[in-house]
């Protein structure tokens, strides 16, 4: 599968997901003419075994977006994926539904004093 832009993607993590039987994986893209702006932004997609895309996402809003995502794991029982990422130049832990891509949880790492 290949997607991207006119730039550099990385793909930092790939995923099998038994229960779904699909392929993941999900990277940052430096290219301004597949993420939503210029700045860096991450992108996870998720394919069946055939290689046909079912769904792809940023990960952006108005605050910060997700400027990378450097590692995922499979949950033991299977249900979900948990993204490793940053944003903000916080790291960040997102709970991936792999079915649809949505987020079931989104926890950020604050530093304090």
């Amino acid at each position: 599968m290949f997607v991207g832009g006119a730039s550099n993607e990385y793909v930092n993590c790939i995923a099998h997901d038994p229960n779904t039987n699909m392929i993941i994986y999900a990277g940052n893209t430096t290219s301004t003419n597949f993420a939503p702006a210029a700045n860096e932004h991450a992108f996870i997609i998720g394919m069946d075994i055939d290689g046909n895309w079912k769904w792809g996402k940023f990960f952006y809003n108005v605050s910060y977006a997700v400027s990378t995502i450097s590692g995922c794991k499979m949950s033991s029982d299977g249900n979900s994926l948990s993204m490793y990422a940053l944003s903000n130049s916080v790291p960040v832990v997102m709970d991936i539904n792999t079915a649809t891509g949505d987020i079931n949880k989104f926890f950020s790492v604050e530093w304090t004093a």
